[in-house]
């Protein structure tokens, strides 16, 4: 009984955090993915989201040798690639 009630609670908690999130940065599911790719918070402006890309992607690109990672350097340039359109979309509407 008290396993169900936890859970419940748990859920719960996990939801507002998201609308929280949500509402409280703009963004959306792809966005909050694209930065917790990065390792990055939420609240990250786009010199700091350029400067964490350039990092990994010249840590695991495959030709750097020892780091390299093909499946890490791709999803890594598929989220800067959404960040960079959020941002750009962001910087067109206002």
């Amino acid at each position: 009984m008290f396993e169900k009630f936890k859970n419940a609670a748990n859920q719960i908690a996990k939801e507002s955090a998201r609308s929280f999130i949500e509402g409280r940065y703009d963004l959306d599911a792809r966005a909050r993915r694209a930065l917790d790719k990065l390792d990055l918070a939420y609240d990250s402006d786009f010199e700091t989201i350029r400067k964490r890309y350039l990092h990994l992607s010249k840590q695991f690109h495959p030709d750097s040798g020892l780091g390299a990672d093909q499946d890490k350097f791709i999803a890594i340039n598929d989220a800067y690639n959404v960040l960079k359109s959020v941002h750009q979309k962001r910087k067109n509407d206002g």
